[in-house]
């Protein structure tokens, strides 16, 4: 798994990382800056750019802006390209100091002339936007992960203007866009195109207007190995990727049966709602799950017994919603199953929630809770407390802040906190359906790397509580939900290639799931 930090840790853990292996900071200045050059080139080249400005400050981001411009400099002699770069300061050169001062007064040093040259004057910024022939390739290196609070008026207003050019210009932000120090409020910043982020992955650039504002993300070495890094993630925040798949238990050997490859047990529906219920055990039994009884009101019975063949039907004795009225033969399913997905379109009747409620309290077993099941234990949290089984809740973020008792806004200014805060009260699973969707277990974040806008659709969670259930039934355990939220993901990113990022149907990508797992297990196999 790949690390992941806040602003403010990563510097901590750099500086520690440096005294532990005595490296001198000028050298990783100097692998950061020579990195960064190579993926500019490329884009200016790709972009087909006709100048790269360099946006400095004073501190060590300008410093890598100073190296990147000396390769990039040399690059004009050694590739088949050409490319005039100018630094423009936004500070004068007296406030430079420490490895910054060093390049600065290098590459002053070392180049002038026609191609080359330094700058604080904002009319040549103005200049060349408004010269039709440009297409400028600007470089924001002017703050870095070390700022904090608000940018400052000349800043906002430079950043602005630039902003504002439409298709004469590319932006590609070094390490973190300048002034990035709140995930869910990018607007001062510099809108970037693309990011080079050193080492490892800035929290900021993963989430709301950060990931907006942040563009596609780059991530290069500069000489320290990400693992390095881990022994200094305090905060336990990695992002998943498919490397950390968990397939062992899904993949059937040569003489299994369908009762050995999971078996799963759901309770959803509702009047009004039976799609919920078939998609969820649809996708369960299309991502391998060995057999699936769906348990629904007795009213949806008979469509839902022309939708689906495959799946067992256990109509229980109420007219439009689930009650306890069935216990007996609920508790024998219980029994059963090796997993329990609840909740997919069952509503919020007085009856059903108090009927979920009891489900949660009375059995020890292995629980998925989605959709409105989670709206029941609103007030009941203490339900969740239990030794002997384990419970994976998937709400979005609306129903986790519903869960929480406290407006969404709040909660997205400090949703990690929250999350790992909750996982480990009530020793749950949270998946947090997101944008991307966030995993907590225990003290440890997931965050997945798949997904993409097309899944924000009806229907899609739907899927993915039918996933996660499938898996949880075959694994017993809580790497179900990471891995579910992955492939889940990965099928929207099939679909997003498909049809952009709208036009994606939840049944769709259910159809998906058999492919993509066939796909990502041959990888794992090569992982593994």
């Amino acid at each position: 798994m790949k690390n992941v930090f806040h602003n403010s840790t990563v510097l901590e853990a750099e500086k520690k990382i440096i005294a532990k292996y005595n490296i001198p900071s000028l050298i990783l200045m100097e692998n950061a800056g020579g990195e960064s050059a190579k993926i500019i080139w490329d884009y200016y080249l790709k972009e087909k750019c006709t100048r790269i400005v360099i946006l400095a400050g004073k501190g060590n981001n300008a410093g890598d802006g100073f190296v990147i411009a000396r390769h990039l400099i040399s690059f004009n002699d050694e590739y088949d390209g050409y490319a005039p770069v100018t630094i423009f300061m936004f500070y004068p050169e007296k406030e430079l100091k420490g490895d910054a001062l060093t390049n600065y007064k290098i590459i002053k040093e070392l180049y002038s002339g026609e191609y080359f040259h330094i700058t604080h004057d904002p009319g040549e910024l103005t200049s060349y936007s408004d010269n039709s022939t440009e297409k400028i390739l600007f470089v924001d290196a002017v703050y870095g992960v070390g700022f904090k609070g608000r940018l400052d008026e000349n800043a906002k207003g430079i950043f602005s203007d630039i902003n504002k050019y439409a298709d004469n210009k590319f932006v590609i932000a070094i390490d973190i866009p300048s002034g990035l120090d709140n995930y869910n409020d990018a607007s001062e910043c510099l809108k970037a195109d693309v990011t080079i982020s050193m080492g490892v992955r800035k929290f900021n650039t993963l989430f709301y207007s950060g990931r907006e504002f942040s563009g596609d993300l780059k991530i290069i070495d500069i000489g320290i190995n990400s693992e390095e890094f881990t022994d200094f993630n305090g905060d336990e925040i990695y992002l998943f990727e498919k490397e950390d798949l968990h397939f062992e238990e899904t993949i059937r050997s040569i003489n299994s049966h369908k009762y050995n490859n999971g078996k799963l047990f759901i309770l959803a529906g509702s009047e009004g709602y039976s799609g919920a219920a078939y998609m969820s055990a649809q996708s369960a039994l299309r991502a391998g799950c060995g057999a699936v009884i769906l348990g629904i009101p007795e009213s949806l019975n008979p469509i839902m017994e022309s939708k689906t063949t495959e799946v067992i039907t256990l109509p229980l004795k109420s007219e439009k919603f689930l009650t306890g009225a069935s216990q007996e033969m609920i508790n024998e399913k219980i029994k059963w199953c090796d997993a329990i997905l609840i909740g997919p379109g069952i509503g919020r009747h007085h009856e059903t929630m108090s009927f979920v409620r009891d489900i949660i309290l009375m059995n020890e077993a292995n629980f998925i809770i989605d959709a409105d099941a989670i709206f029941a234990l609103k007030g009941h949290l203490d339900i969740l407390r239990k030794e002997d089984c384990k419970i994976i809740l998937t709400p979005h973020m609306g129903e986790f802040a519903n869960l929480l008792d406290i407006e969404t806004e709040v909660l997205r200014n400090d949703f990690i906190k929250r999350g790992q805060d909750f996982a480990l009260k009530y020793n749950v699973t949270l998946v947090l359906k997101n944008s991307p969707s966030v995993t907590f277990y225990r003290n440890k974040v997931y965050i997945n790397s798949t997904g993409r806008e097309n899944l924000a659709t009806v229907g899609s969670g739907d899927v993915l509580a039918g996933i996660i259930g499938a898996y949880f039934s075959q694994m017993k355990d809580t790497w179900a939900a990471m891995s579910g939220v992955y492939i889940h993901g990965y099928c929207g990113d099939i679909m997003f290639r498909k049809y952009g990022d709208s036009g994606t149907i939840a049944s769709e990508i259910t159809d998906l799931i058999p492919a993509a797992r066939t796909e990502l297990i041959k990888d794992y196999k090569k992982f593994h």
